[in-house]
């Protein structure tokens, strides 16, 4: 009985050891893996695909000095192509859905919109967290703007596993509009996306 007890506890006490080396070996594997895909993410030649989905708001002031409100959601797919380490150019294409209020009636519209444009974003490290800048020029062309709008913004990413990164990102934009009647459209906007990686 006492061997039979002496060879299940030299068992178990194999088996916990076998155990913990497993998983020991796991994370050391995890942790280099990790490391080296973090540092290939955004080197040159690295293509990132990304989209973003942010809800923004902003002011309209007219030539008669009314001024409207404007709730937008708005979804955007981009893709990235890294130039140099760090920094890429791509094309960004978003779509908008926005709410609007005139700014002496309770009259409220509805409008669906594609718009399409170039974008530059800086990385400033290879670390888990990435603070990041970006830049975009987006042409509204449609039925209920014609122009173009400067974007600029910030944001962080964080890397999440292998080549896969969730960001969250703020924006300022300034809509020069073909329309007329409108004097200056400002926007400001939040967003959160994922990032995938291809090097």
């Amino acid at each position: 009985m006492r061997s039979s007890l002496r060879i299940l506890v030299m068992f178990l006490t194999v088996h916990s050891f076998s155990f913990a080396q497993e998983n020991s070996l796991k994370d050391i594997y995890t942790e280099i893996t990790t490391r080296i895909n973090s540092a290939l993410l955004t080197r040159k030649s690295s293509v990132e695909l990304s989209g973003f989905i942010s809800y923004q708001y902003y002011k309209t002031r007219y030539d008669e000095g009314i001024t409207g409100n404007r709730y937008s959601f708005q979804v955007d797919p981009i893709v990235s192509y890294f130039i140099i380490k760090n920094l890429s150019l791509g094309l960004s294409f978003s779509y908008h859905y926005d709410k609007i209020e005139a700014g002496t009636t309770d009259q409220t519209d509805t409008i669906d919109q594609k718009f399409l444009g170039p974008v530059v974003k800086y990385y400033f490290c290879n670390e888990k967290f990435r603070p990041f800048l970006f830049a975009d020029y987006l042409f509204l062309a449609g039925d209920h703007l014609d122009g173009g709008e400067l974007g600029l913004g910030a944001g962080i990413m964080i890397h999440v596993s292998g080549n896969l990164g969730l960001n969250f990102q703020v924006k300022y934009g300034q809509i020069w509009s073909d329309q007329e009647g409108i004097d200056s459209q400002n926007l400001i906007f939040a967003g959160i996306g994922l990032s995938h990686f291809i090097f």
